[in-house]
């Protein structure tokens, strides 16, 4: 097999040889790249001399096709066609008017929660199972400890220390995701639920920054929103102030600056934006729920989700509170049956993939998440750990969860005790002198249980929810592995209906038939080459694995439609990071096929080069292993 251009090699020269080989410079009408080949639509065709450009040291092939001329390179393409710019400047026009699909923004959000959510996913199943062993133990089933008791707290704590600092968790995560200071977001994050703090904003007397700006009386404890705002202003903040900070200030000033603004913008303007919309969803649910009260529970039922998300639930907990504690009402019927209609359809759309899934991965963390929402009905493990991760699964929980609602809506189902709703805090439902109202909770939490799963298992296909990505899967990168990027059938190289690809020449690997249009980061590293058509991208980890991903067979005649990056040349990339995004329906229709190749390009560094079983897979299955 003829060895691919090296680094020691002269680009310019060897560039300088493939234009005389085409018929010189004046024979080139244009000239664009892909990832492996040099694509030129020459003037006169005949002038092209295939056997002397095949033979020059570093061309992998010479291919005519689709009246392209193609020269196979390989790795090294975009520097032998930075050579042959300077001295021809072909200008690549065909992708410079690219315009880039539009991204849904509510996609964009749920993705960017879901991510900063997924390293926490651990944290979160622990917390939410230690609060079910409470549960059991309390006063609530066996009553072998008491509500007072030491063991009580402590593992009360235990279970409610993730819940109450997931800000500052989730800060951490976020600049992650952000490439911002991690402390400094933790820091801001600590400083919102801060007891001192906590305590000033939780008392009747109004409180003003500098005797100026009003701080609205809230708590950011358990909220997402808070956090992730205020890491996004940190990054631009930092940004801000780097640009206008002299390098002799920079270790003091810069620090100092970027905390007091990001801290007291976020306490007096971001934090609140919660607080303020909780207080105007109560106004607008406690209107609707004099008006159409049976029209209520199910809109909120089906909504909670993204009302926990934000933290504005707690908007609702006076007013609960105020009803339960009152002897002349003495119960709710708002706000903790919609709860248990959604905490129960949660818990019913997990156990829906855990049955539906063909990965034990996934199922070993849709079973859990899936105990405590049903149990404990601590959701956040069933919502950010399976339901975030595919739409189906979200639509799932909130028809079934709204229709569970809107029966307990047209009933009137009442809770008579403060708890989290779930399985076993189902006695709250126990009226002292209605026995129906127990009757109509069995019965919400059966359409909410049993629809949730069976729209779950029936929505989704097997190889549609990804295992979570925690700091455990970039740790065991050492081992020198590549995740599958690309969910879908994998079939061998060989298959692929292109030569270059299909002889291996580029590199040992595979190739995905996409069942769908996204691209994941297979490893923690960075992302040496985009090209300018977005159909390809190289990467390079943090061991060395040097991995092409090139979407389809000459799609980059495509300019770059359909296709959607979320990274650019250059940036630091975790294991799970979203690349791109593409059309897989638009890319067929335009008569291209789909079949995605995925090589190591740096084959020959390895002993080994091992890869995984053919046949469909998930995201970020183990597909390559490696030995040096």
């Amino acid at each position: 097999m003829k060895e691919l251009i090296g680094e020691d090699m002269d680009y310019s020269k060897i560039a300088s040889k493939i234009l005389a080989g085409v018929g010189t410079q004046d024979n080139v009408g244009s000239l664009t790249h892909c990832m492996t080949r040099l694509r030129f639509v020459l003037k006169d065709d005949s002038k092209a001399d295939d056997d002397l450009i095949a033979d020059l040291e570093g061309v992998v092939a010479v291919k005519r096709q689709g009246g392209q001329y193609q020269v196979i390179i390989g790795n090294e393409v975009a520097k032998v066609y930075d050579e042959i710019n300077k001295v021809g400047a072909f200008s690549d026009a065909g992708n410079s008017n690219v315009k880039k699909e539009k991204q849904n923004i509510f996609s964009t959000i749920i993705e960017f929660i879901a991510g900063c959510m997924s390293p926490l996913f651990p944290a979160l199943i622990g917390s939410g199972l230690v609060k079910v062993v409470l549960l059991i133990l309390g006063p609530s089933i066996f009553k072998l400890i008491t509500d007072t008791s030491d063991t009580y707290i402590i593992l009360n704590a235990l279970s409610d220390a993730t819940f109450y600092f997931l800000p500052i968790l989730v800060a951490a995560t976020a600049a992650q995701r952000l490439k911002t200071n991690m402390y400094m977001a933790m820091t801001i994050a600590a400083f919102l639920v801060y007891p001192g703090l906590i305590t000033l904003l939780g008392g009747d007397k109004a409180t003003h920054l500098f005797n100026v700006f009003p701080v609205v009386h809230a708590s950011y404890a358990s909220s997402l929103l808070p956090a992730m705002l205020s890491t996004l202003l940190l990054k631009h903040v930092d940004i801000s102030v780097d640009k206008v900070t002299p390098e002799w200030a920079k270790n003091f000033f810069k620090p100092l600056a970027t905390l007091f603004i990001t801290g007291l913008l976020a306490l007096v303007i971001l934090a609140p934006a919660g607080a303020i919309l909780g207080d105007w969803l109560m106004v607008a649910v406690d209107t609707l729920h004099t008006y159409v009260p049976w029209l209520t529970i199910p809109l909120l039922a089906a909504f909670m989700p993204f009302i926990v998300m934000t933290g504005m639930h707690w908007a609702f907990l006076p007013t609960t509170i105020m009803a339960l504690s009152n002897p002349n009402i003495g119960f709710d019927m708002l706000l903790l049956p919609a709860m248990f209609a959604s905490n129960i359809a949660q818990a019913g759309a997990v156990f829906g993939v855990a049955l539906k899934s063909k990965s034990t991965e996934v199922r070993g963390m849709a079973i859990p998440a899936g105990i405590s929402a049903l149990l404990a009905g601590v959701t956040e493990p069933a919502l950010y750990g399976v339901s975030l991760k595919n739409k189906k699964v979200l639509y799932a929980q909130m028809l079934a969860g709204g229709a569970a609602g809107l029966i307990a809506g047209i009933f009137s189902l009442k809770s008579f005790a403060m708890a989290t709703p779930s399985l076993l805090s189902i006695l709250q439902f126990i009226a002292p002198k209605d026995g129906n109202n127990f009757i109509i909770a069995c019965i919400v939490f059966v359409v909410s249980f049993v629809g949730s799963l069976v729209g779950a298992y029936f929505l989704i296909k097997p190889n549609t929810v990804a295992a979570s990505t925690s700091d455990h899967d970039v740790i065991s990168e050492a081992e020198l592995t590549v995740r599958n990027p690309i969910e879908g059938n994998v079939i061998a190289l060989s298959d692929v209906e292109d030569a270059t690809f299909a002889s291996g020449v580029l590199g040992k690997g595979y190739a995905v038939e996409p069942s769908e249009g996204v691209v994941k980061a297979p490893f923690s590293g960075t992302v040496e080459l985009m090209m300018n058509s977005y159909h390809a991208v190289g990467l390079k980890s943090d061991s060395g694995i040097e991995l092409l991903i090139h979407v389809g067979i000459d799609t980059v005649e495509l300019a770059g439609k359909y296709f959607t990056p979320k990274v650019k040349q250059g940036d630091q990339i975790k294991l799970g990071d979203t690349l791109l995004t593409f059309d897989i329906k638009a890319i067929k229709a335009a008569g291209y096929p789909i079949v995605t190749p995925i090589i190591v390009t740096n084959t020959d560094d390895f002993s080994e080069v091992k890869i995984g079983e053919l046949g469909d897979k998930l995201l970020l299955e183990t597909m390559i292993e490696f030995k040096k």
